[in-house]
């Protein structure tokens, strides 16, 4: 997981990072083989989730969301293209399809920052990249067919399934990564939710 499933590979301040984020939410000790590793994850109000792992041997920060939300990721961690030092999405050219976030300046140049499948996320990133841009502003709008907006998820994995007093299950995401997934349902779990359990269970192909 450590290597080969991550969207973002960052170098930051891990103190800057703790002050704005708060501590880890849990730690590895061993890290797959690759020494001490603290995690962060949550669900942002958009429904974005996010993980985060900081690797000690390295000081490298690795974020895992999903390639079309990496963007989007990035701007909820407040993180500019300067902390960044690999991207999974690096050099491929936006979808024809989804919703377009685009940025245009004072002089009426317009530019496509990126397309996304779901548009209350596109909405989220033009929000928070408004906040904080100079003389720019950005918008939402819809490119070639946009998917429908249940958008299927990955059928293949972990599932995160949450679960009431009551016995009713939900399902909340489904990752690739049995660790990821229940780095999220543990972090879930943390959360102040009233009668509420997060566990992991896998999920077939097709299912």
């Amino acid at each position: 997981m450590y290597e080969r499933d991550h969207d973002v590979l960052a170098h930051v301040s891990r103190a800057d990072f703790e002050r704005r984020m708060g501590p880890p939410h849990g730690r590895d000790l061993e890290g797959d083989g690759l020494g001490p590793t603290d995690w962060w994850a949550w669900r942002a109000d958009c429904g974005l989730t996010v993980a985060v792992l900081y690797r000690e041997r390295t000081g490298r920060f690795h974020v895992f969301t999903g390639e079309e939300e990496i963007d989007h990721a990035l701007a909820h961690l407040a993180w500019w293209s300067r902390e960044v030092e690999w991207r999974a999405d690096e050099g491929r050219p936006l979808a024809k399809n989804g919703w377009a976030v685009y940025r245009q300046d004072d002089t009426g140049n317009r530019h496509d920052v990126t397309v996304m499948p779901v548009r209350s996320h596109a909405e989220c990133l033009a929000r928070l990249l408004e906040a904080r841009a100079h003389k720019q502003w950005y918008a939402v709008e819809a490119r070639g067919t946009p998917p429908p907006q249940w958008s299927a998820r990955p059928r293949e994995g972990w599932a995160v399934i949450r679960q009431d007093e009551h016995g009713n299950r939900a399902e909340v995401l489904v990752h690739p990564s049995e660790e990821v997934a229940r780095k999220l349902a543990a972090a879930y779990g943390s959360e102040p939710r009233h009668k509420q359990t997060y566990f992991v269970v896998p999920v077939a192909p097709g299912v």
